[in-house]
């Protein structure tokens, strides 16, 4: 049995192929032809959810101790290859010093505590 997220998910694939308005009507079809044109509207809210968690993740979130300068701004959006991207800073009291930020699904811990973690762990193995 197909369920909706499944269908959300073959609609938002096949809406960035070629022909998507001849592949979105053989979609409509095979809804009707297999009478699971109840499933609508969950179908719909899935590909809100899906979209809306692409969205969230196109967004660069930087934390940091204090409120960041433009050129920092800058200089993170490079290094995380976020150049385009929104930026939404955080202002977190529990880091010491440098910054994290996240992006398109990764992590960038540039902060003092990480660093500090790394030499400590460099020092151990040699």
């Amino acid at each position: 049995m197909v369920d909706s997220r499944t269908l959300a998910q073959t609609v938002l694939k096949i809406t960035t192929q070629p022909d998507s308005e001849k592949n979105i009507n053989a979609f409509i079809n095979y809804l009707k032809n297999n009478n699971l044109e109840g499933l609508l509207p969950q179908i719909i809210d899935n590909i809100h959810r899906i979209t809306s968690r692409l969205n969230e993740s196109e967004i660069l979130r930087i934390y940091s101790k204090y409120e960041l300068s433009e050129a920092d701004v800058q200089h993170i959006q490079l290094v995380t290859s976020a150049e385009n991207a929104q930026v939404a800073q955080h202002v977190d009291e529990t880091i010491i010093g440098g910054f994290s930020a996240s992006y398109a699904g990764y992590l960038y811990d540039g902060s003092l505590q990480n660093q500090i973690t790394r030499l400590k762990d460099m020092l151990i193995k040699s």
